[in-house]
């Protein structure tokens, strides 16, 4: 089952927003969607992923997708995920008072498989950013998966310029740290949900930089080949140094079992000298 969902932060509902209204939009916005296979025909509709009243529901193909408004917060701090955010510019404000929010989801009951959740990442995508499109009142867009909040022009903006190549920095949280020993640590998150596994980097000898490039780099690999790095593959390697992956449970502390790298020397321990010696 591929399902993938996000959330709008905005006050209220925005009556703008229709189901006619999407439809217009998506196709206005995506030409590559395919028109006869959109509607807001709600036979057969399967059971949504989430829960709520009068949700706004369009098909495409076999894949539903809802916008449900919630009045209330997501109940997450959201000043200090945007901290983390590499798409939430500094410069912003933060959405702190906001009274409601808005579930977008796409599900599909026979899709499986990490291309079928990459395909349904890009529909939401594509779905979101058409929302932007037609309101003024959200705030931030929250990709749930990746515990990220994202502004919603750059949101747009990187959906319109990058689809259908997969939204990486948007759908999955790149962090990059110091341990209080001064030693870069690594991970991500929101990869899982594409059916891939994250990756955690316990100690790494790279610069920051360096961190990031092997997280992003990893990240897309997997989005294009799927779940192919098997437990003890060499990945690749620094100067003196070879990369190991490993299945591993997650070093946060959750369920997900994740590639946890490794740098392995190249060189040969040293040999012990013995106490006694042959003159």
């Amino acid at each position: 089952m591929a399902a993938q969902l996000a959330f709008l932060i905005q006050d209220a509902p925005d009556d703008s927003i229709t189901e006619a209204a999407l439809s217009r939009q998506l196709l206005a916005d995506w030409p590559d969607l395919n028109p006869t296979l959109l509607s807001t025909d709600h036979s057969g509709t399967p059971t949504a992923p989430t829960a709520g009243s009068a949700p706004i529901v369009l098909h495409y193909d076999t894949t539903m997708i809802a916008v449900m408004s919630v009045p209330a917060p997501i109940g997450d701090d959201l000043t200090e995920i945007a901290q983390h955010s590499r798409l939430w510019p500094n410069s912003a404000p933060v959405p702190v008072d906001y009274t409601g929010h808005s579930i977008v989801s796409v599900f599909d009951a026979g899709a499986t498989g990490h291309r079928a959740a990459t395909e349904q990442a890009v529909l939401l995508s594509k779905v979101i950013a058409s929302l932007i499109a037609l309101s003024d009142g959200i705030q931030a867009v929250y990709w749930g998966s990746a515990e990220h909040v994202i502004l919603p022009a750059l949101f747009r903006d990187l959906a319109l310029n990058t689809l259908p190549t997969p939204l990486l920095l948007a759908w999955v949280a790149m962090n990059v740290g110091t341990r209080p020993d001064g030693v870069l640590t690594g991970h991500t998150l929101g990869l899982e949900q594409l059916g891939v596994m994250d990756i955690e980097i316990p100690k790494s000898p790279e610069d920051a930089s360096g961190v990031l490039d092997r997280l992003v780099g990893i990240a897309d690999y997997q989005l294009q080949n799927g779940p192919v790095i098997g437990d003890a593959d060499t990945i690749g390697s620094v100067a003196a140094a070879q990369i190991i992956a490993r299945h591993t449970p997650s070093a946060i502390g959750d369920e997900r079992t994740v590639l946890s790298l490794s740098f392995v020397s190249n060189e040969p321990p040293a040999r012990k000298r013995g106490l006694f010696r042959r003159g």
